[in-house]
């Protein structure tokens, strides 16, 4: 199923009592199914089937999960032919109801263009007005004076009796006259322009292809081009966007004991940092084992070497949870070296694979039967687990569950998930658990210091009858057509207790080629960058330093929601007094960071702070009373890392800093960062290991996260200027323009005489000034594309928006009224001779005006503009040379 742009195999399976129906049976088939009405939520449904005979003995109620509903726009494998009931149908399906318009945007250049437009139709409606009540005034009193212009036998708009309708009907002309002030063609320029940068420019850029995975940087939208070289701030998924989301089985700690020989890329390149040297053998050679989603490498659990650790028992089940908790899908023949796992996620196809390297395969799945090859040291055996229920992860949870059935007729719960969920349901009165809980989490911090994501294994022994009665509840839970997830949210808790800590895993997520230097290039443009991880604070410490978001002359500040007194308030279960006690203490480190910040800016003291908070402690940043100070303090500091960050906090945060004013930036690949990304000014999305519904929602799509770099400090940079100095020609140039047609008509009394000819005013937009400004739109660049990069700091212009400031639009507005005043002056000063120097004998009049200061509008609009010109080329000179031939030729 891709509706999600997801592009791992889902499992889809039918009900046990339906799965035998073949073509002679489905006549005898009946049942009634009641379900939620139509909705858009394609990871749930709610619904119930009612069987009745005779394909059960009596009616019976039976729950439909997802698992057991096709959408429309899926594909089916591993199956030949399906019999369905179509549930939704037409505009009912969620396909449908999913093709919603994402959220629209526009770039604070054409806000601002939005308010010039309005500014100059009050400029026009004024000049209009002026003009009619003048018109009107001069009309009434001094026009019966004039005998020549026949007052008497004057039309109704020139009718001195009705001073009304002359002001009207005078109106209306001006209206038309003057209409040339305001920029008709300014928004398809805009748009042609913006179409080729996205197109051409961003869309074939060879620096932002990733040939591996054959990726071109692709603009979804075209409105954002300028808003790329005006960010302040970007925001940041980590797995996946700054790492390349391609797990590795790296290392463990099973019964207190830590496994796994190897140093991870994030320690390398802090020991460099620190100029250390460190001894790192040759894994390839050393490590005889690795396969893909598999970098592990210890004697002492290789081959059958396990059995005989102090704890061979606690090993084999470690071992069996990794291949039994899990949804994955075996695809291909019983061969090890042949078996590829659809997993719904990378981190779940590399415990899978890691089961399977020591000794645990999967190798046949069915509904209800997972078949495991278990290499013991007595034997090997294909040995079957009957599944009974799964309880599946989500944000919330933050675990999953499977309970099976051993052949010895066990019923065990083995769980997995984040070691403060775990730890929260393990068995206070078991000894074993009290004895490895504190080597484990000492463990499991070393591997995050590593670099390393970890996952901590539990499992527990079910009694049979607690189990029926327990699975009653749960069967009821499911068959609930209100609040269903929550209630078997509820059931679940209640047999995810008493857990036996098994240990925990660690899982490797290198980072992307040229990350490092991709962050110390934005931050040289002055760019801050805020990075949300679900990691714990020890290991997003440690990628940050990686990753050079983090730096040894930085100022950190870590914040925590957690201390003594607020656990010790927890354990009492005196919930509300911890939260207060939190939110107290956060708010005291937030005003000492402060007062820090505030008296090092006072004594000029010349550094930059990183800023780290913990899931707990942003929970109560976000909160109405925090979150003010929390935004205050987080824009002050380069690097912000926040950690054990949910979906919805995501978008929070995103929320929350473009209240500041910046222009933010957000660029994640997975489902849980399009809240973030479309929450954004600017979304971008990397088509990466988790699917394409990041990049589906996004604005731009880039491969890579180090093509940030070419998309802002080159594209960007060159859109903003590029489009910036368009938009303001073509203000400058219709106000000229226009402002002539108004004063001249000044001189005539505000009658509506024009002064240019008709067919020059009707071609001035569409042939004599059109190629210029897109030509300048298009092509005109100050420093090659490499300069961009070399020096970031040329970035900042964007950002403090030099080029559309208010200062910039008033002086290429006031530049328009000056060169408009010069040139009707010197003009209409110049062709002043009443005398006759023709063989016609007739003396210059206000066409031969008209045509006179036509031209020089021309050539003073296209000689203004090549004075902004940083670098000509030949486009250049036909665009400007050849509008001023033009206009010389039809004059």
């Amino acid at each position: 199923m891709q509706l999600d742009g997801e592009t791992n195999l889902k499992i889809k399976k039918t009900l046990d009592e339906t799965k035998d129906l073949r073509h002679d049976s489905i006549s005898d088939f009946k049942g009634l199914v009641t379900c939620e009405p139509p909705n858009s939520r394609l990871y749930q449904f709610t619904g119930n089937f009612e069987a009745h005979p005779p394909l059960v003995p009596n009616i019976r109620q039976l729950p439909l999960s997802p698992a057991a509903i096709l959408l429309r726009g899926c594909s089916l494998r591993n199956t030949h032919r399906i019999f369905g009931l179509v549930i939704y149908a037409g505009h009912d399906t969620k396909i449908f109801m999913n093709a919603t318009q994402p959220p629209s945007k526009r770039s604070r250049i054409e806000r601002s263009v939005d308010r010039i437009i309005f500014f100059m139709f009050g400029l026009l409606f004024s000049m209009c007005l002026t003009g009619c009540i003048y018109f009107a005034w001069w009309t009434a009193n001094y026009m019966p004076q004039h005998w020549y212009l026949a007052p008497n036998e004057a039309p109704r708009e020139y009718d001195s009796a009705q001073p009304g309708i002359v002001a009207v009907t005078n109106f209306i002309t001006a209206f038309i006259l003057y209409g040339y002030l305001i920029p008709i063609a300014l928004y398809v320029s805009m748009e042609m322009v913006k179409i080729v940068q996205s197109l051409c420019f961003i869309g074939l850029d060879r620096s932002m292809y990733h040939a591996e995975t054959d990726t071109p940087a692709v603009a979804r939208t075209s409105n954002l081009n300028e808003e790329l070289g005006m960010v302040n701030t970007i925001l940041s998924d980590k797995t996946g966007t700054l790492t390349r989301n391609v797990m590795e089985y790296f290392k463990c700690s099973i019964a207190g004991e830590a496994y796994g020989a190897g140093i991870t890329e994030i320690e390398r390149n802090n020991a460099e940092r620190r100029g250390l040297k460190l001894d790192v053998p040759d894994e390839e050679a050393d490590n005889k084992y690795r396969e893909q989603y598999f970098n592990f490498y210890d004697d002492r659990l290789m081959g059958l070497e396990w059995a005989k650790q102090p704890h061979p028992d606690v090993i084999c089940q470690f071992f069996r949870l990794l291949a039994l908790c899990n949804t994955a899908i075996p695809d291909g023949p019983p061969i090890p070296e042949q078996m590829h796992y659809e997993a719904e996620s990378p981190d779940e196809a590399a415990l899978v694979v890691a089961a399977k390297v020591f000794g645990f395969f999967m190798i046949k799945r069915t509904n209800t039967i997972i078949t495991l090859r278990e290499r013991l040291p007595e034997s090997t055996r294909d040995v079957e687990y009957e599944v009974l229920n799964i309880l599946e992860f989500n944000s919330t949870r933050k675990r999953m569950s499977v309970i099976v059935r051993t052949p010895e007729d066990k019923i065990l719960l083995y769980c997995k998930g984040a070691d403060t969920v775990i730890y929260e349901r393990l068995d206070r009165k078991h000894k074993v658990n009290e004895e490895l809980k504190e080597v484990t989490l000492q463990h499991m911090e070393e591997f995050g210091s590593a670099g390393l994501r970890t996952l901590c294994l539990a499992y527990t022994e079910l009694d049979p009858r607690f189990y029926d009665e327990w699975n009653e509840q749960f069967i009821e839970a499911k068959l609930s057509l209100v609040d269903r997830q929550a209630r078997v949210d509820a059931v679940g808790e209640q047999v995810e207790k008493n857990l036996q800590l098994l240990g925990c895993t660690a899982i490797e997520d290198k980072l992307q080629e040229g990350v490092p230097q991709c962050i110390k290039t934005l931050a040289h443009a002055g760019i801050r960058l805020w990075v949300l991880t679900g990691d714990k604070m020890e290991t997003a410490i440690n990628i940050g330093y990686a990753c050079s978001l983090i730096t040894d002359d930085m100022t950190q500040f870590q914040l925590t929601g957690s201390s003594a007194e607020v656990e010790q308030l927890e354990a009492e279960s005196r919930m509300e007094e911890a939260t207060q006690l939190s939110a107290q203490r956060l708010e005291s480190q937030l005003i000492k960071v402060q007062h820090t910040i505030a008296e090092d800016q006072q004594a000029k003291v010349a550094t930059s702070y990183a800023l780290i908070i913990d899931g707990k402690a942003l929970l109560y940043a976000l909160s109405p009373r925090l979150r003010q100070l929390f935004l205050e303090v987080g824009v002050k500091c380069a690097a912000v890392l926040c950690c054990r960050v949910s979906p919805l906090q995501k978008a929070q945060v995103t929320a929350l800093v473009k209240t500041w004013g910046d222009t933010t930036l957000a660029i994640g690949d997975g489902a849980n960062d399009v809240g973030m990304i479309q929450k954004a000014h600017i979304g971008v999305g990397i088509s990466g290991q988790e699917g394409m519904q990041a990049a589906m929602a996004s604005d731009f799509t880039i491969a890579q996260f180090r093509f940030l770099t070419p998309l802002l400090l080159v594209h960007g940079r060159l859109s903003y200027k590029r489009i910036t100095r368009m938009i303001s020609f073509l203000f400058y140039k219709n106000l000229f323009y226009g402002s002539t047609i108004f004063v001249y008509n000044a001189f005539t009394l505000f009658s509506g005489q024009p002064i240019y000819n008709d067919f020059y005013m009707t071609l001035f937009n569409v042939i004599f000034t059109a190629a210029a400004p897109l030509v300048i739109g298009w092509f005109d660049r100050d420093l090659d594309k490499g300069c961009g990069l070399r020096f970031p700091f040329l970035y900042k212009e964007g950002q403090q928006n030099l080029y559309f400031s208010l200062p910039a639009i008033v002086g290429w507005l006031g530049t328009a009224l000056l060169h408009a005043a010069l040139v009707v002056a010197m003009v209409l000063t110049g062709a002043d001779s009443i005398d006759s120097d023709r063989k016609t004998g007739r003396i210059w009049s206000s066409p031969q005006d008209g045509v006179i200061m036509f031209t020089v509008v021309i050539i003073t609009v296209h000689l203004q503009l090549s004075m902004i010109i940083d670098q000509w080329m030949w486009m250049h000179h036909v665009a400007i040379w050849g509008s001023i031939g033009e206009s010389g030729c039809l004059a």
